[in-house]
């Protein structure tokens, strides 16, 4: 029998079997080549000790092994030491250790270093020795994170950089970093290395890694390295911070990248989309502590650098990258796994959002035109309607067609993500979504066109009460300022469309709102009027605006739109029919929903009026039920106040009413509603929660002309302090209040009696007491004397006479008080006491007298007024306002030298301009410093602004914007007037200063000077800088304006360019060839100028002074006797003048002063200063 060879399986039954059983691989020293590197209990004790070590051997790799892993235990005892007092030996023995390691030739001194490290790392390479390789690149990441915490290893960090970055080293850092994906210990072992040598000394070598970025820094490996994330669930927070995986180290390598390198390696690094997509796409698996870091890292060195580009931002955010960061919304963290003093995953992701989704100059964001269609410009809006009525306004048609037909937005990527948030669902995507609303108006209504699925149904579940506090706060945002657009407001309104969905979004349909208002549920009535409430008052800010832009851009369509609007909302809105049955529900009866629910009405009156007034609506019934119950005692001062706001809206509404029947008793009352009110009011004087009914009734006595209305106290502040639980120990008796309704009815059914009874009483007046104005009267008094014999008289002598006695006495010396007629008020006590018993005749006659009884009234009027009436108690004669004191006056502001600007030695605005829009550096003034530019100082700074202003126009013409080839042509006119100049001097700043200015002008077809420097454009290419100021002189100063009521306005800007170009002598020189001065003065003294040029005009002249015309002004124009004439015409600007005499004498060259005036200007100029300190 021949026996063959047997298989591995038959040999050994019990070993796992494979399909393909593999032969071993004899490898030499296999022994060594896997052994374990254990140290034990080994210590480190001499620098020696670490030498013998960490020798290198090919045929003895284990032990160095071994002395790597006895190295890393020695540097984690100096990183992580427990014993202070021993660390300072430990840093002397590494130390020691590295100064043997230091080159020993001079040429390699600054390159060669730990060379058994470099040659135990070639060699693991080499023979793809997996375990060195991670134990070489972890010991030496371990040895730069010593020299980074400790300072006096710096010359030993900068050695090793040096030595891990020459080429021969550096590529083998490409074979760790590209290993396969399972290898995390050979990869993140380089990642760590790489990581401390870019942050090592503050990023000193940062610049020097990613010079070598074909090894340390290849777009597709670290991709895939950033790419290799592990779940968070499977492993705690604490254990990624102790043994963070390969996403993590290289997410951290990608960051300190972004912290320490200049903006043109974080251009190209960001415009890798390999990188920058793997950091974004897997952030749902990342811990907290790596979610602040790349959130905190790419907000502050990478958003908020401005050195960087939008163009590179915005392609950083995509909308999938904003979509996998807003899943973190449900991302849970692990218990323990947030640090002490961070915040959760979703707050962080939150915060993030918020500010790169609201700031165009983050890069997600794109600048809109608010509530208007997008244009290219912001006037490029008002070309599409040069003529509204041709284009359909009068017929209502709307520009942006219906709702379903929304203009398109410029923002489609934030349109797009805000779809997929949940914001009825989650709070912080509900704030998230409003801020992205707040700062892009435009995307409210496309949201909701486009939110087909978004139902408004009544159901009381957590979902309806989302999309409720959602639909709220979305209607509650303010509206932006010119609708959205940046300078003024346009010649046409937006879309109505897209106002009626900011103001009431679509799911708020008509039907809806009146299902919601007549749920059983209370919570859902009260969300339902919530919302309508703050949709009114959005249509009324809206309205207002719409008014105030119809002011300022007189057109028709301003007006019709919003008529339109009006209507369109009315037809959304449930009718007002809807809303008063709904109010007499039970659900609408509790105090806080029932002033809610009017509050409703009130707004139909006050914005709606049309549509309310059309209502038959009977408002007397529920105004006196708001008196009842405001009559009524609370304890709770919340069901208070509730009351009284109820009362106020009720009051409101009656005064819209033109059926109100204010001095009509009802059944429930006892008196009518305007006394009832009367008394509220007078049972607590210094509530402020009365404080808006003292203003209504102020305004329904305006109408009626019962009592006489002027600047407080009036005539009501009186009569409520009579009435006042103040004046007498208890609350105003009913028999007055009767009275005094019957009083009130009385005189408006015949108010021309008693007006004519009043001027009879006027003409019974004594001549000597008469004074010598007329003083109002208030007319209701004579009413009081007609009626008063009723009830005070002989024959009807009873018991209500005295309450009334008492307060007519009262009331009468209050009116005397405020400053009524008091001979016209002594007329009316004496009639009343004639018929009056004999009982209450003291009490009248003593009606001026000051009484004990009359403290408490006038305290109650002082209270409610503020007015003070001391010393005049006791008087005879009414009180004479008490002279105010004379406030001290306070010292006078010094008055400004007017010293030139001194140039910016940074000149910024060679470089800012390019980091920004082009209407954004036109509006931040950045074209404008490029311009000044010209005129610095130093040669090479002129020379960079020339080519910086080529480049700019360069710019313009690829933008092919049309509204900037004004701007292109002053830029060229500017640089070919200086291009001849340039190099040998500077640029005069009467020609840089008058181009930075016109870029503002430019910018602005508005502007009232954008004819007359479109025009000076169109004279030539070259400009003669010496004529400027004399051209713009003539046709400002000596010419009409372009458009009436703008010459002022023209004056001042000549006047700001004149102080603010004259900066030098060679200004001053150019001002005096062609005599501006003395043309300035003469415009001085002609009616022309205004109060404010003149001041402007002696701010220049001072300016001239501060740069060295002070001689020129005294001998060529004669400006200290012009000062003298000025002041001798009495001049309000005398501390000016005499300032700018102080000024001249000063800095101006004594001695040719003197030989010119005979030695006579000093003491003028002495006289003139001395003059003014007495």
């Amino acid at each position: 029998m021949i026996m063959g060879k047997r298989t591995a399986y038959e040999a050994n039954p019990k070993a796992p079997h494979d399909e393909r059983h593999q032969k071993r691989q004899r490898v030499e020293n296999s022994l060594e080549r896997n052994a374990p590197a254990a140290v034990g209990e080994l210590q480190v004790t001499t620098a020696r000790q670490l030498q013998e070590a960490l020798v290198f051997d090919q045929g003895s790799a284990a032990g160095f092994r071994s002395g790597l892993a006895l190295f890393k235990k020695f540097l984690d005892s100096i990183l992580y030491s427990t014993d202070d007092d021993d660390l300072p030996r430990k840093r002397a023995i590494l130390r020691e250790y590295l100064d043997t390691q230091k080159g020993k030739g001079q040429a390699d001194k600054d390159t060669s270093f730990l060379p058994n490290f470099i040659l135990g790392w070639d060699y693991a390479v080499e023979s793809n020795f997996e375990a060195l390789i991670s134990l070489v690149t972890a010991a030496l990441a371990l040895l730069a994170k010593v020299f980074s915490s400790h300072a006096d290893f710096l010359d030993y960090g900068t050695l090793l950089c040096k030595a891990v970055l020459q080429p021969s080293v550096a590529r083998r850092l490409v074979r760790s970093l590209s290993a396969a994906p399972h290898q995390e210990s050979i990869i993140s072992p380089a990642l760590r290395l790489l990581t401390e040598l870019t942050r090592f000394n503050e990023g000193a070598f940062a610049k020097g890694v990613y010079a070598k970025k074909d090894f340390t820094l290849e777009p597709r490996i670290l991709g895939r390295n950033i790419a290799l994330w592990r779940d968070a669930k499977s492993d705690p927070g604490a254990d990624l911070q102790r043994k963070p995986s390969v996403r993590i180290t290289a997410t951290r390598y990608l960051l300190t990248h972004l912290r320490y390198q200049d903006e043109l390696a974080k251009r190209e690094i960001l415009s890798n989309t390999n990188i920058v997509r793997a950091v974004f796409d897997n952030v749902h698996a990342d811990p907290p502590f790596l979610l602040y870091e790349i959130f905190n890292v790419f907000t502050h060195h990478v958003f908020e650098d401005k050195t960087i580009e939008r163009q590179v931002k915005s392609r950083i955010l995509t909308g999938r990258a904003l979509s996998h960061i807003a899943a973190l919304y449900r991302a849970e963290a692990n218990k323990g796994a947030i640090p002490q003093g961070h915040k959760a995953p979703d707050e962080l992701a939150h915060d993030f959002l918020c500010k790169v989704c609201t700031s165009p100059s983050y890069g997600v964001m794109l600048r809109s035109n608010g509530l208007y269609p997008w244009a290219n410009d912001d006037d490029d809006g008002d070309a599409v309607m040069e003529d509204a009525e041709d284009l359909g306004i009068d017929n209502g048609a709307d520009l942006a067609g219906t709702v379903e037909e929304q203009a398109p937005v410029r923002n489609v990527i934030l349109g797009e993500f805000i779809q997929t948030l949940r914001p009825y669902a989650n709070t912080l995507q509900q704030e998230l979504v409003i801020a992205i609303f707040k700062a892009n108006p435009e995307l409210v209504a496309d949201y909701f066109v486009q939110k087909q699925d978004f139902n408004y149904d009544p159901k009381l579940t957590s979902t309806w009460i989302g999309f409720s506090s959602f639909l709220y706060q979305t209607i509650e945002l303010p509206v932006p300022a010119f609708f959205g657009v940046r300078r003024s407001y346009r010649a046409h309104p937006p879309p109505i469309s897209t106002l009626l969905q900011s103001i009431l979004p679509q799911p708020l349909t008509q039907q809806v709102l009146i299902r919601c208002l007549n749920h059983s549920s209370g919570l859902i009535n009260i969300f339902a009027v919530r919302v309508l409430v703050v949709a009114f008052q959005k249509l009324r800010a809206v309205s207002q605006e719409m008014n105030t832009a119809a002011i300022t851009k007189p057109s028709r369509s301003w007006q019709q739109a919003r008529q339109r609007l009006v209507t369109a909302f009315s037809q959304r809105c449930p009718p007002m029919k809807a809303v008063t049955l709904a109010s007499k529900k039970p659900n609408y009866q509790k105090d806080m929903t029932r002033e809610a629910i009017t509050r409703l009405l009130r707004l139909y009156y006050e914005v709606t009026p049309q549509v309310a007034l059309q209502e038959k609506f009977d408002v007397s019934v529920p105004l006196c039920n708001a008196l009842v119950r405001a009559e009524q005692s609370t304890e709770a001062l919340e069901d208070k106040s509730f009351r009284v706001l109820e009362l106020e809206h009720w009051i409101q509404i009656a005064s819209y009413s033109p059926t109100t029947r204010w001095w009509q008793k009802n059944k429930p009352l006892r008196h009518s509603p305007f006394t009832t009110l009367l008394k509220l009011v007078a049972a607590s004087p210094a509530d402020p929660l009365y404080a808006g009914v003292r203003t209504l009734l102020l305004a329904i006595l305006r109408e009626k002309d019962i009592i006489r209305i002027r600047p407080s106290p009036n005539a009501l502040d009186a009569l409520i302090a009579s009435l006042g639980a103040a004046c007498s120990t208890s609350a105003p008796s009913n028999e007055v209040l009767d009275f005094l309704d019957d009083c009130c009815g009385r005189f408006l059914r015949g108010p021309i009696r008693y007006i004519d009874d009043l001027d009879s009483v006027r003409a019974r007046v004594p001549a000597s007491d008469a004074p010598m104005e007329l003083i109002p009267v208030t007319p209701l008094l004579m009413t009081f004397v007609e009626q008063w014999p009723f009830k005070g008289g002989k024959a009807e002598s009873n018991s209500t006479g005295e309450p009334l006695a008492q307060w007519l006495s009262k009331l009468l010396y209050l009116l005397k008080l405020i400053g009524e007629d008091e001979a016209v008020l002594g007329l009316v006590r004496d009639s009343l006491v004639e018929s009056a018993d004999a009982a209450y005749q003291g009490v009248l006659r003593d009606s001026f007298l000051w009484k004990m009884g009359k403290e408490k009234a006038k305290e109650a009027l002082k209270l409610a007024t503020g007015a003070d009436f001391s010393g005049s108690e006791r008087s005879s004669i009414s009180p004479v306002p008490p002279v105010q004191p004379e406030e001290p006056k306070k010292p006078a502001a010094t008055v400004e030298l007017e010293l030139p600007p001194q140039e910016d030695e940074k000149h910024a605005g060679l470089t800012r301009w390019k980091k920004k829009d082009m209407d954004e550096s036109i509006d931040d003034g950045d074209v404008g410093n490029l311009l000044l530019c010209l005129c610095s100082k130093h040669t090479e700074i002129r020379l960079q602004a020339v080519r910086s202003i080529r480049q700019l126009m360069a710019n313009i013409d690829i933008a092919e914007d049309s509204n900037l080839l004004q701007l292109k042509v002053l830029l060229g006119e500017a640089v070919e007037t200086a291009q001849k100049t340039v190099e040998a001097k500077a640029f005069p700043y009467v020609g840089g200063v008058f181009a930075a200015r016109c870029v503002s002008v430019l910018a602005d077809p508005t502007h009232f000077l954008f004819p007359k420097i479109n025009h000076f454009l169109m004279r030539g290419p070259i400009w003669t800088v010496e004529n400027l100021l004399r051209y713009f002189g003539r046709i400002v100063i000596n010419s009409p304006p372009d458009e009436d009521g703008h010459y002022n306005k023209e004056v001042e800007w000549y006047l700001d360019y004149l102080v603010d170009c004259l900066r030098t002598a060679e200004d001053m020189e150019i001002f005096r060839t062609n005599n501006i001065i003395e043309r300035l003065l003469t415009f001085y003294a002609s009616h022309s100028c205004a109060i404010a040029a003149k001041e402007k005009i002696v701010r220049l002249l001072l300016r001239a002074a501060a740069v060295g015309g002070s001689t020129t002004l005294i001998t060529r124009c004669g400006l200290v006797g012009w000062i003298k004439i000025r002041l001798d015409n009495d001049d309000h600007r005398h501390r000016m003048l005499r300032q700018l005499a102080a000024r001249l004498w000063g800095t101006c060259d004594q001695g040719k002063v003197n030989d010119w005036g005979c030695e006579a200007v000093g003491d003028t100029i002495a006289g003139l200063v001395k003059a003014g300190t007495n």
